[in-house]
């Protein structure tokens, strides 16, 4: 006897794994250009700069990522982004930078390490963005400028579909290495 359709959607419903991965990092450093960039699908919960940004991409059948963008803009205070990140719940973080900026280099790191102290255990990736301008910082001189021996970092242009993808996928594999 074969399977009714909705018995079939279901079984593969109940094999989605679903990875809800939150994009994070100082007002204008590229966080939605790089949400943009490799979903799917994209939307604002609210209005723009106000609220939530989304997006969604269908790996394969049974992998399906979530992006998550909290907003974050210069008049909004750091303690409510603080707040924010005690309660998500995280498969992963992507951390971006403008590594054009050193000035925001201290303001990227109490970022960074309030995700980490909210998530010592959720795999995550500092993504160097702004790789392609010629005031940029390499990944190499942000990991080593600024001490961060626990994270990876890695160069990106969020424009550019090939450099998001490769910090994504770098992102997945710590995920899977996590849960081994």
């Amino acid at each position: 006897m074969t399977e009714s359709l909705p018995q079939k959607q279901r079984a593969r419903k109940h094999k989605t794994k679903v990875f809800k991965l939150v994009v994070v990092g100082l007002y204008k450093s590229g966080k939605s250009q790089f949400i943009d960039c490799i979903s799917q699908y994209t939307e604002w919960q609210s209005e723009p700069e106000q609220s939530w940004y989304f997006g969604r991409v269908r790996v394969d059948e049974s992998h399906i990522l979530h992006f998550m963008e909290p907003p974050i803009q210069r008049q909004f205070d750091f303690m409510w982004l603080r707040d924010v990140l005690s309660q998500m719940r995280a498969t992963g973080f992507i951390v971006i930078m403008d590594s054009t900026k050193p000035k925001y280099f201290g303001e990227f790191l109490s970022i960074l390490y309030t995700v980490r102290g909210y998530h010592p255990d959720t795999p995550m990736v500092v993504a160097a963005n702004k790789q392609d301008h010629p005031r940029a910082w390499s990944a190499e001189d942000i990991q080593m400028g600024l001490g961060i021996n626990d994270v990876l970092v890695m160069p990106c242009v969020s424009n550019r579909r090939e450099s998001v993808r490769d910090v994504v996928v770098e992102l997945l594999y710590q995920i899977m290495d996590s849960n081994t």
